[in-house]
């Protein structure tokens, strides 16, 4: 999903950092417990690394 601006882009970066954290947590407290999906924490993390480009690019537009 295309974020709207740089701040959405922004918050949705916050989210999926902080499910990612939780998720690590989770696994952490109780590594035997099957609640954490790695799949979905790399799925996080990639989208993620995809919105940090994004910005990057949008605010490298916004100085040429």
């Amino acid at each position: 999903m295309r974020p709207d601006n740089i701040h959405d882009a922004l918050r949705h970066m916050q989210v999926l950092t902080l499910s990612i954290a939780r998720d690590i947590e989770a696994f952490l407290e109780d590594p035997c417990d099957p609640v954490v999906d790695f799949e979905d924490v790399k799925a996080a993390a990639l989208d993620a690394h995809l919105l940090v480009t994004w910005v990057r690019d949008n605010l490298k537009d916004l100085h040429q």
